[in-house]
């Protein structure tokens, strides 16, 4: 609800609506004097407001609009890009089982089938795994020594199986399991 400033008559004014767009609504006093939002729109806290989250409505589903600006990239070139950072091309390449000058393409926008767009993600998910519980050596030392946990090395489980066996493994170390 606004205060009114002592008027009473309709004001038109300029609000913002999710997705960025203004809209133009009239505003009128209701018999106490303030004036209400039109039926459809609220008031939303600045916390509310920075992630748009809806209410679930009567059918139970929810929405959320994500903002794009001050997120990390999420594109296939910019998580390419992170991981030859990390972790170098020939690196990168070798854990997707893809040729050394792919990833480069990849950081560059060329040729990424849906596959190896599943399995950047899958294997940036693991780098944030491992550079939490390690340190950048300790986690090449893992990465390349057996594990009791998994049985064979955490490298190889990943190229055969995928990052969900190595993220346990990962659990389980720092659970103090198998140290």
């Amino acid at each position: 609800m606004v205060e009114p400033e002592a008027r009473t008559t309709a004001q038109q004014v300029k609000l913002r609506v999710p997705g960025a767009r203004q809209v133009e609504v009239d505003l009128a006093p209701d018999r106490e004097g303030r004036y209400r939002l039109p039926r459809g729109m609220r008031v939303t806290s600045a916390a509310q407001a920075k992630y748009h989250v809806r209410k679930i409505g009567r059918r139970g589903r929810a929405s959320v609009d994500f903002k794009v600006e001050g997120t990390a990239p999420y594109s296939t070139p910019a998580v390419a890009g992170r991981l030859i950072d990390l972790l170098g091309n020939n690196t990168v390449a070798e854990l997707l089982g893809v040729a050394k000058d792919r990833p480069g393409r990849w950081v560059r926008g060329q040729g990424v089938e849906a596959a190896n767009r599943a399995a950047l993600a899958d294997l940036e998910s693991l780098v944030g795994q491992l550079l939490a519980a390690f340190t950048p050596e300790q986690a090449a030392l893992w990465l390349t020594g057996d594990n009791a946990h998994l049985g064979a090395r955490p490298i190889d489980v990943f190229r055969l199986q995928g990052s969900a066996p190595v993220v346990a493994a990962i659990a389980a170390r720092e659970q103090g399991a198998f140290s």
